[in-house]
């Protein structure tokens, strides 16, 4: 007679968290606008003054590089007050 041996996973029970569903949920138009603008801002701004810093410091091309951290440093100002101001409100 072969003893039979237990499966210690079917003592095991797991409990599996519910998960609502956000894909349902809608927001203001004018939130989410102001969301991707603001989204879009700050690739902008991240995009542009790492390309022109490491233009800058790996290849001394301070005019194009330079250009670009301008313009980057402008994107990020400029999203950052619209975040501030929808802050505000």
């Amino acid at each position: 007679m072969v003893p039979t041996v237990d499966d210690p996973s079917e003592r095991l029970r797991v409990d599996t968290p519910s998960v609502r569903d956000y894909s349902t949920v809608d927001a203001d138009p004018e939130i989410q606008k102001e969301f991707w603008s603001q989204v879009l801002l700050f690739n902008i701004a991240l995009f542009c003054l790492s390309l022109g810093l490491m233009l800058v410091a790996f290849q001394s091309r301070w005019t194009f590089g330079g250009g670009l951290v301008v313009i980057g440093l402008f994107a990020f100002s400029r999203g950052y007050r619209r975040y501030r101001n929808v802050q505000k409100d």
